[in-house]
């Protein structure tokens, strides 16, 4: 249940704090990786994971503004939900190192 204050406006604190979270991925690394005659065989980036765990879970929780803030904002709410509950599978499959054999821009390329 949303306060009268919490229904109006966009972004809501909590939503810059799932974008945030959502961002800071990219300029933070705890990595460890193995490689073996020069491949990468694994790879595991903590704050990746943590963060993306982190980002799931806010985002789940701001899913209340989707059906009770203004409605005039509730179609860009719902695409930043899908965009950051994406991000947040990309953190977490990428720090978890699923995702190293894919092609440069998306992996880290072999």
């Amino acid at each position: 249940m949303l306060s009268t204050l919490d229904k109006i406006g966009f972004p809501h604190r909590r939503e810059i704090t799932a974008m945030v979270l959502a961002v800071l991925p990219l300029f933070l690394n705890i990595s460890s990786y193995t490689t073996f005659n020069g491949q990468m065989t694994s790879y595991t980036d903590f704050i990746d994971v943590v963060l993306g765990i982190g980002l799931a879970i806010v985002t789940f929780n701001n899913l209340v503004f989707i059906t009770e803030g203004e409605a005039k904002y509730k179609v860009i709410r719902i695409v930043l939900t899908v965009v950051l509950f994406a991000l947040a599978a990309f953190h977490i499959l990428g720090g978890l190192g699923m995702l190293i054999h894919l092609p440069y821009p998306l992996g880290y390329g072999v």
